[in-house]
C-alpha cells in the first residue's frame, strides 16, 4: 500500500529556488551546501577521543564559552530557532537555546569516544539505549513473508539529532547486518572516533565519496534482506536532493534513501534515538513508509512523509537537533 493518500503533493519545478513553505513546489538539484564538522574542532576530538572522562568533566566550563566565541555559530542557531518555533525569541531565550544545542553536541561527541572505548563491554548497550518505541511493529515488517524465508531490506532514515551511534547501537540488537551511509569528515581526529566506533560495533561503513559502486552495494544489501541507514535531514555535496516544506522553512533532503526504496521494493523506516536526562537514550521507531511510483511533473510523497517524521522529533527536542549551520534553505545564502 502507498501512504500517499494522507500526505499533501508537492508540484515539481527545474528551478532551484522554487520552493515554499507552503506547500506548493519542490525542486531538485546536484550540487548542494556543504556540511560536516569544522575543522577548528580538532582538538576538541582528539581530547575527547583519548580521555571521554576529562572532556565530560570539562562540559559546563567549556559549552557556555564557545557561543561567546563563534559568532557564526550564534548567528546560525538563531535563524534555525526562528524556522523551529515559528517566531523570534527573546534574547535571553536566544542565548539558552543556543547553549543548550552546544551542550548536546558536546554530550554527543563524549558519548560517542566513550561508546568506543567501552564498545566490546556488553553493559554498553543497557546503559546507553532506554526504551523503544514501535519495536513490535517493526520487528512484524522485518519478519519474512508467508511461505517465504527471505525479509525484505529496509531503508532507515534518520536525523542529525541526539545520538545517531546510540542508534546504530540499537539497531546491532535486532540486525545482523546494517549499512550506514556517510561522507568522509573534513576533521580527521572526529573521521578516526566515528569510523573506529562503527567497526567495533560491526556496522559496514558506505562512504559516499567512493561514487557509484557504493550505491550498487547498498542496493545489493537491500536485495539480501538487510538495512541501509541514510541521514534525511541535511544533503551532501554531490547528492541529488529536494527541498520540502519543514516546520517554518524550507529543508533540502537527499533524494537516495526513496530512490534506494523504489530500487529495491523496501520500506522506508523513520528511527531516531533521543537521549534522555539520565544519558540513556529513547529509540522512536516510525510507521513505515512503502515506496511509490514515481510520477512525473510532481515531488514524491515519500519525501513529505520523511519530511513529516523529521520534523515532529524537530519539534518535539529542538535542543537536540545537532545543526550548528544555518539548516533552513531561506537562511543559507553566502554559506558554501
Amino acid at each position: 500500500m502507498h501512504s500517499a493518500g494522507t500526505l499533501n503533493t508537492l508540484k515539481a519545478s527545474s528551478t532551484p529556488d522554487a520552493v515554499s513553505a507552503g506547500g506548493a513546489r519542490a525542486s531538485l538539484r546536484e550540487t548542494v551546501p556543504t556540511g560536516g564538522t569544522p575543522r577548528s574542532l580538532g582538538p576538541f576530538f582528539t581530547l575527547a577521543s583519548r580521555a571521554p572522562g576529562l572532556t565530560r568533566m570539562l562540559g559546563p566550563l567549556v559549552t557556555p564559552i564557545v557561543p561567546l566565541l563563534a559568532p557564526s555559530l550564534r548567528r546560525n542557531t538563531h535563524l534555525n530557532a526562528q524556522r523551529i518555533f515559528g517566531h523570534q525569541l527573546s534574547p535571553s531565550q536566544q542565548r539558552a537555546f543556543t547553549r543548550r544545542v552546544v551542550s548536546n553536541f558536546y554530550t554527543f561527541i563524549t558519548d560517542m569516544a566513550t561508546a568506543s572505548r567501552r564498545s566490546a563491554d556488553p553493559a554498553l548497550a543497557n546503559d546507553l539505549i532506554g526504551d523503544v518505541y514501535g519495536e513490535p511493529r517493526y520487528r512484524a515488517l522485518r519478519a519474512p513473508g508467508p511461505g517465504s524465508n527471505q525479509r525484505r531490506g529496509a531503508v532507515l532514515v534518520t536525523a542529525h539529532i541526539g545520538s545517531f551511534e546510540a542508534g546504530l547501537l540499537a539497531l546491532r540488537q535486532v540486525e545482523p547486518a546494517v549499512h550506514v551511509v556517510f561522507k568522509r569528515d573534513a576533521s580527521a581526529p572526529f573521521e578516526r572516533m566515528r569510523t573506529a566506533l562503527r567497526r567495533s560495533l560491526g556496522v559496514h561503513e558506505a562512504a559516499i565519496d567512493d561514487g557509484m559502486s557504493t550505491w550498487m552495494n547498498l542496493r545489493d544489501a537491500l536485495l539480501r534482506g538487510e538495512v541501509v541507514v541514510l541521514q534525511a535531514d541535511r544533503a551532501l555535496p554531490g547528492q541529488q536532493s529536494a527541498a520540502v516544506p519543514f516546520l517554518s522553512g524550507t529543508l533540502r533532503m537527499p533524494t537516495g534513501p526513496v530512490r534506494l526504496a523504489r530500487l529495491t521494493n523496501s520500506p522506508i523506516v523513520p528511527v531516531f534515538a533521543i537521549r534522555r536526562p539520565d544519558g540513556k537514550h529513547d529509540i522512536h521507531l516510525g510507521q513505515p513508509i512503502e515506496p511509490g511510483p514515481s510520477v512525473a511533473g510532481q515531488a514524491d510523497a515519500e519525501f513529505i512523509a520523511i519530511a513529516k517524521a523529521i520534523e515532529a522529533i524537530v519539534a518535539k527536542h529542538p535542543e537536540q537537533w545537532l545543526m550548528l549551520d544555518a539548516a533552513f534553505e531561506e537562511d543559507r545564502s553566502g554559506q558554501p
